[in-house]
């Protein structure tokens, strides 16, 4: 199972963002007094780093909500599995003329569709990481999914299998099965725009030649050579940190 990647992950940009934009408002009031070299580090192009990096930021904002959503609908769906098979062997075993080895053949294929394991730890910044992750967990729903199909056959097979309860039948069963497949593709589907919109947000603040962090970090450092280092300017931005992940 993949990790939900909610609004708590994306705190530390959205951080580094907003303090970008703190710096420059203290530039801005300096006016003149700020003159760096550096042209990377003019007014202006902290400005437009500044416009750029919030709008990859609103891009992962946008395309994260659906991407959750759709991980809580396959959940919800899934959630309950475990504790149904159980009941649902009762139902096989209690039914007449079920052998023991067809009782084993369930155990088995329900073995299976419960086999689950909890996902490593990842990076949530790395975008590569993060896709190959979200790749397995694709693949372990794919299969429960797939053996859930092959539970439902040995059932349909056996001649005496028709109980009465609605929620045991094999009508309702395969339309589970339905819903299970619709709501894991749409898990991948959302997936895409985010992984996108994330791999694109993290260039730009972290990645590429005069990024996001390490320009106003030297932004930051050059305002240490103008100010007084006690004036209550300086304490100010001195408190102003920009971190990569």
């Amino acid at each position: 199972m993949e990790t939900k990647k909610t609004s708590t992950s994306e705190k530390g940009h959205a951080k580094n963002i907003a303090n970008g934009l703190l710096l420059i408002t203290h530039i801005e009031d300096m006016s003149e007094t700020y003159n760096p070299s550096n042209p990377n580090l003019q007014l202006v192009k902290l400005q437009e780093l500044h416009t750029e990096a919030s709008k990859e930021q609103s891009k992962v904002n946008t395309s994260l909500s659906p991407y959750s959503l759709a991980v809580d609908q396959r959940e919800e769906i899934f959630a309950p599995l475990s504790k149904k098979l159980t009941k649902l062997k009762k139902a096989y075993k209690s039914t007449l003329d079920v052998s023991t080895a067809q009782v084993e053949d369930f155990m088995t294929i329900s073995r299976k569709i419960k086999g689950t394991s909890k996902p490593a730890k990842i990076n949530e910044n790395d975008t590569s990481e993060e896709k190959k992750q979200h790749s397995t967990s694709q693949l372990s729903y794919d299969q429960r999914t797939n053996n859930y199909e092959i539970l439902i056959s040995l059932l349909e097979n056996t001649p005496n299998y028709k109980p009465n309860e609605t929620e045991y039948q094999v009508d309702t069963l395969k339309n589970e099965r339905e819903e299970m497949l619709k709501l894991t593709k749409n898990v991948g589907k959302t997936f895409v725009p985010l992984n996108n919109a994330r791999s694109s947000r993290n260039n730009i603040m972290y990645i590429t030649k005069d990024n996001y962090v390490e320009t106003f970090t030297k932004a930051k450092d050059y305002l240490a050579t103008i100010l007084d280092t006690k004036s209550s300017q300086y304490k100010a931005i001195a408190k102003i940190n920009f971190k990569k992940p």
